[in-house]
């Protein structure tokens, strides 16, 4: 049975007195004599008294006192009871550092699988490329470039004339032709006499022959007068060799003396043309037109090189800048010919406009004609790209009139809360759902998205970065 806790403080207190009793019966060293001291009666022992003295240190003197009040504080326990306390209490403690043991091991193997559960879910992220809708705007205008006054509401633009220049090229080239002719013969006139006072006629087709043995024949009836005492009546017809060839190229005076009948007398002026079938280089429209071509292309070069040196700061010359030109062969297509020069002559006369004046005014009918086709929410990608398809000179009213095409490309513009807008609309959700939501929204064309760390978006829209891709 257990003692009382009054029973265990009385048991203590007799333990400390035995402890201190036995510690008074071991023999100590004899203190010395007080010299001062004297005995008492003879034949009677002195009486000594000793007073024992310690020296502690303030640290010393405080764990006294602590170990005094803890001995104070708890009931005497008898030595049987404190060993199996002292074992009890080893046992508690060693089961206790075992069950801390398991603990802190449960701890951190829970947290291992939490961190393999939800990091991945914590780590992961998705980011969304997105093309944008895109729309081309073309369009054709009429702008006029006058040199005062400009109105723009009349779409004008200011501007003024340059002065005319005039510049020549000439080229020489190859003629690339090939002529054919034909066998030809000769040709001439016969002079037929009439010695007879009347008139006598030689009808055409009279074979006359030479001295060198050619053969002519009249193409034309000689009618000729009639003679006198003192002249032959006399006519000339043409005539040709009957033979085709150079040998028809009969000399004058080869057929002369009497034909045809009595008193009629002939003879021939020199024939010529006789030749026979042959291939030829010669000139060809080709030929000239390529020439020209090559020279008005460098003298277009020439002229607006030329003109620039007119041009101030923010001022554009019209191009092409209008021309009148002339084109003068040496020799006409057809020639026989190895070669043909051809001359090129420009008059021109430059046109310049304010450039930021022109652009303004385009940009302003891009804006309106996008804002009528596409509606709001589109932005113009790049810079316009406007180009003079043609220019109307009139030098009478020193205007010039172009005609301006102008294309442009606008994408669909996603102001900052449409984008946290989608991203609140796609956040936890799948990639084919997400994909096929973002496909209906509008001002979207191509998606792609990509996932990192799970099979969905992350729900954290922070996690989800969205990339926009322009295309020019």
């Amino acid at each position: 049975m257990h003692k009382s806790a009054h029973q265990q403080v009385e048991e203590l207190l007799a333990d400390m007195q035995r402890e201190r009793q036995e510690q008074q019966e071991v023999p100590e060293p004899e203190p010395a004599r007080d010299p001062v001291s004297h005995p008492s009666d003879e034949g009677e022992e002195a009486v000594e008294h000793v007073l024992h003295l310690y020296v502690l240190t303030d640290e010393q003197a405080q764990q006294l006192e602590l170990e005094a009040n803890c001995v104070e504080a708890q009931p005497p326990t008898p030595a049987p009871q404190q060993e199996a306390d002292h074992q009890l209490e080893s046992t508690g403690r060693r089961d206790v550092n075992i069950l801390l043991a398991l603990a802190v091991v449960l701890c951190l193997t829970l947290g291992v699988l939490n961190l393999l559960i939800y990091l991945p879910i914590m780590l992961a992220s998705a980011t969304v490329t997105i093309i944008p809708t895109s729309r081309q705007i073309a369009t054709t205008r009429t702008v006029t470039i006058v040199s005062s006054n400009a109105n723009a509401v009349h779409q004008q633009v200011p501007g003024r004339l340059l002065d005319t220049i005039t510049l020549t090229q000439a080229k020489t080239v190859a003629a690339t032709g090939t002529g054919h002719q034909q066998a030809q013969a000769a040709h001439g006139f016969i002079t037929f006499y009439n010695a007879l006072p009347v008139p006598q006629t030689i009808p055409a087709g009279e074979f006359l022959t030479g001295a060198d043995g050619v053969e002519v024949v009249t193409v034309q009836n000689a009618v000729i007068p009639a003679g006198t005492l003192a002249t032959n009546g006399q006519v000339t017809v043409p005539a040709q060799a009957v033979n085709v060839g150079p040998q028809g190229n009969i000399r004058a005076g080869d057929i002369y003396g009497k034909c045809c009948r009595d008193n009629v007398f002939v003879s021939n002026g020199p024939f010529h043309g006789g030749q026979d079938a042959r291939s030829y280089q010669m000139v060809t429209r080709q030929d000239i037109s390529s020439a020209a071509s090559s020279l008005k292309t460098s003298l277009d070069q020439s002229v607006q090189a030329a003109l620039n040196q007119q041009v101030l700061p923010d001022e554009s010359l019209v191009t092409p800048v209008p021309c009148s030109s002339t084109v003068t062969p040496d020799h006409q297509a057809g020639s026989e010919t190895t070669q043909v020069s051809v001359t090129v002559s420009e008059t021109c006369t430059g046109e310049v406009y304010n450039t930021s004046a022109l652009h303004g005014l385009l940009m302003q009918i891009m804006i309106q004609q996008a804002i009528k086709q596409l509606g709001n929410g589109y932005s113009l990608v790049g810079d316009l790209q406007p180009s003079i398809t043609r220019a109307m000179t009139n030098t009478r009213h020193k205007t010039v009139i172009l005609q301006v095409k102008v294309i442009s490309t606008w994408m669909y513009q996603f102001s900052q809360a449409q984008r946290d807008r989608i991203k609140l609309a796609i956040r936890g959700k799948g990639k084919e759902e997400a994909t096929a939501l973002l496909l209906h929204m509008p001002g979207i064309q191509t998606v792609s998205i990509r996932i990192s760390n799970s099979n969905a978006l992350p729900t954290d829209v922070q996690h989800i970065h969205l990339h926009f891709v322009i295309l020019l």
